[in-house]
């Protein structure tokens, strides 16, 4: 009779996947129920972890925030990345909103706003929250600059402001289709910001 060794995982790979699913399953109720009502409790239960394992990742409810942060904007990075290698340097630069719309309207964008938006009772998760956005402001402002050299425009002095009036428009927009349930419309108001965008970084037609 053949005995089969049950082969466990290494630690570090389960650690890894509770994280995974604990983040996974707070996005879903950031999305769904908000802020308020996405408790530590409610997303261990919903992420199948003890509370116990669940604390060992995050002591804290700030810190599976600031998690959460974290690891959409790397997912973001990623789809970014991807719409990137699927389009002209010059395609890209006018599709660029709609990118935006695609990322910031799913529901870990709607997730990331929030916890923005509740950071504003609590000083200890606006605190850090502040710090981290920096950072990641900076990172994109510079992924986007190199974005427009490879489409040949001429950088603006106000290009980093610009930068800021896209995201906060798509954002605004992107509440808006969650409250309204009007995306097919709120999708006319993406197209104008593309149009804008042209208006913003004329891209000079190719040399024959």
């Amino acid at each position: 009779m053949s005995v089969t060794a049950t082969v466990r995982r290494p630690q570090a790979v389960r650690s890894a996947d509770t994280r995974a699913r604990v983040i996974e399953a707070a996005i879903d109720g950031l999305h769904r129920l908000g802020y308020s009502a996405t408790t530590v409790s409610i997303v261990a239960e919903a992420a199948g972890v003890s509370r116990g394992a669940m604390t060992h990742q995050f002591p804290a409810k700030t810190d599976l925030m600031l998690a959460v942060v974290d690891t959409v904007f790397d997912n973001d990075s990623d789809h970014y990345r991807r719409s990137v290698a699927a389009m002209s340097p010059v395609e890209w630069m006018h599709a660029a909103p709609a990118v935006m719309w695609e990322v910031i309207s799913q529901p870990s964008g709607i997730a990331v706003m929030e916890i923005m938006l509740a950071s504003r009772s609590d000083p200890e998760l606006a605190e850090k929250l502040r710090l981290m956005q920096t950072g990641i402001d900076v990172r994109a402002h510079a992924w986007v600059k190199r974005r427009h050299a490879a489409a040949g425009v001429a950088e603006r002095a106000d290009s980093e402001a610009i930068h800021r009036v896209f995201v906060a428009a798509v954002r605004g927009l992107a509440l808006e289709a969650v409250f309204m349930k009007n995306r097919k419309e709120v999708e006319k108001s993406i197209a104008v910001l593309s149009e804008m965008l042209r208006h913003l970084y004329p891209v000079s037609p190719a040399k024959p």
